[in-house]
């Protein structure tokens, strides 16, 4: 078959590429990590299978298309389809790329987040005809980071484009305006977009975005037409067969009487600002008779008082706050709320931290997913940022097989290898699917109460903070009860994980003693069996829902 949207395409379908690919495991994991992405598509084109090979340059193309300044990705594009209008571009590109740049008082001058430094230091290097380039593509991921949206469009307005025309122009503005402006705004970016490229470099990322476009404008079906299509040309794309599957058929949502078997589970401390704005986003979504406890873990800043300045705005009598003398650490917290008597009479206990914005149907949404999964011991979601534009924070968790090699620690054995599939990309939707997953994230999950129970709650030895929930999730799925990741419900977390917080080489010490202590109670045998149970399991569900596409 001929390519189609720009990229190559296999000529079996789906369900039998599926099988085929198969041949390289780590491919059901998902390709939007770019690590992972070019080792597959190295692996692919290597193989000397001809559908393998179109898969391998396919996802070559993607990857490059959805970051045109990655010299990495676009030497990969040139490799796997030289003579290809991508290719031609990126080397087109590439000569055009020649200025040195200070790369790194760049990095700390986008890190400053001074937009009035930004714009006196950033935009006249970006009006010099020889370096604009250059200078664009150090600073264009940076850029959209910022949150600023007016930021980036100064940014394409002052760079010294090659034409009026510029297909490369077209690309980024359409991204600006996907990422910070409305549905109608984004829609004309990208159909300008679309009619300058004529379909010759972008043509794949240029159609997701505008089915992604017709989604939030409430087109279903012309936005669902459009990713079928897509699917059609990119049937080796995990997460667009996922996402479409989802669209498609997506999970139940839990009947109400399913959140009145449910108790939600908030502790904190010395976050009275956050956790009053925590439980007023709660307080504000469809909680159909769950059960609201709030803990005040030992706080000295108000934070109890906080909680208790919101208990009017929950039904009388549905929430209650607790308070400790002393913080205990969040395992010892976790676990003091799965023992009160609430907890004992419900059916799920749902963990939120003290700093997120949640949607108004998040619980029965949740609670759908783990209902639908009888055997799941865990439901969790997909994570964004609080600020745009939208960060992933964390989606679907794997397990890499355990390398039983040194890499973080001198002379100590490493064999839990946690792989984050969406590596703090910029959400454009790739992970609102459902799927078995070995971990999802502590920051909102739902547990089944008798099994956290039964399991040993949280190892208090993981105190005060950091990988007690992903220590649970493997006990958890060690004794045959895995966790299901619900994408299509997203939460909005103000913070990031302690390491990414840690600000002293106490608390990085404290972060990584804990590491060591996952390592000491994980072993590589344990590790190996869930590895290798959760590759079946996803290539299981892969094999089942692209049957049903093909339907």
């Amino acid at each position: 078959m001929p390519p189609h949207f720009g990229v190559p395409v296999p000529s079996i379908a789906p369900a039998a590429l599926a099988d085929k690919l198969r041949a390289l495991p780590q491919w059901g994991m998902g390709m939007e990590e770019p690590g992972l992405a070019r080792y597959l598509s190295l692996a692919a084109l290597g193989s000397g299978d001809s559908e393998l090979t179109v898969c391998g340059a396919g996802l070559a193309c993607w990857s490059w298309q959805r970051a045109p300044f990655d010299p990495t990705r676009a030497a990969l594009v040139g490799n796997a389809m030289p003579g290809s209008s991508a290719a031609a571009f990126c080397a087109a590109l590439d000569r055009r790329m020649a200025c040195p740049v200070d790369a790194e008082g760049l990095s700390a001058l986008l890190a400053c987040g001074d937009a009035s430094l930004i714009v006196r230091v950033l935009l006249p290097r970006l009006r010099e005809p020889s370096g604009c380039l250059t200078w664009m593509a150090q600073a264009w991921d940076g850029l959209l980071r910022l949150g600023s949206a007016d930021l980036a469009r100064a940014a394409l307005e002052a760079c010294r484009w090659p034409s009026a025309r510029s297909v490369l122009r077209a690309r980024l503005t359409a991204e600006a305006e996907f990422l910070y402006g409305s549905p109608e705004t984004a829609l004309k970016a990208v159909d300008a977009f679309i009619a300058i490229d004529a379909g010759k470099v972008f043509a794949a990322y240029a159609m997701y975005l505008r089915a992604q476009v017709l989604l939030r404008l409430g087109e279903r079906r012309a936005g669902l037409s459009l990713l079928t299509e897509l699917f059609a040309a990119m049937p080796w794309h995990v997460n667009l067969g996922l996402k479409l599957h989802a669209l498609a058929a997506p999970l139940p949502v839990a009947p109400a009487e399913a959140a009145g078997r449910a108790v939600i589970l908030v502790y904190s401390w010395n976050k009275a600002e956050l956790a009053r704005r925590t439980l007023e986003s709660l307080a504000g979504t469809d909680m159909a008779g769950a059960r609201v406890l709030a803990l005040d873990n030992g706080s000295t800043d108000g934070t109890g008082a906080a909680m208790e300045s919101c208990r009017g705005l929950f039904s009388e009598g549905t929430m209650r706050v607790l308070r400790l003398p002393v913080n205990i650490g969040a395992p010892a917290a976790r676990n003091w709320l799965l023992a009160q008597p609430e907890t004992l009479a419900s059916d799920y206990a749902v963990f939120l931290d003290d700093d997120v914005v949640l949607p108004e149907r998040w619980l029965l949404r949740l609670l759908g997913a783990l209902e639908a999964d009888p055997g799941a011991g865990a439901a969790g979601c997909r994570i964004v940022s609080a600020m745009p534009p939208p960060c992933l924070q964390s989606a679907d968790y794997q397990l890499f097989a355990p390398a039983g090699e040194p890499r973080t620690f001198r002379d100590l054995p490493e064999n839990v290898g946690v792989f984050d599939n969406c590596a703090g990309a910029l959400d454009i939707g790739l992970f609102s699917y459902a799927r078995p997953a070995t971990h999802v994230s502590g920051c909102c999950h739902a547990l089944r109460t008798g099994l956290a129970r039964s399991l040993g709650g949280f190892d208090i030895r993981f105190g005060p903070t950091q990988f007690d929930d992903l220590d649970r999730d493997l006990t958890s799925a060690a004794a045959g009860h895995p966790a299901v990741y619900a994408g299509d419900v997203a939460v909005a977390h103000v913070q990031h994980s302690s390491l990414a917080r840690a600000k002293s080489a106490a608390a990085t010490g404290q972060v990584l003693g804990n590491k060591i202590k996952l390592e000491g109670k994980h072993g590589g045998g344990e590790m190996a069996r869930l590895h290798h149970a959760g590759l079946a399991a996803l290539w299981d569900d892969l094999a089942r829902k692209w049957r049903e596409l093909g339907s």
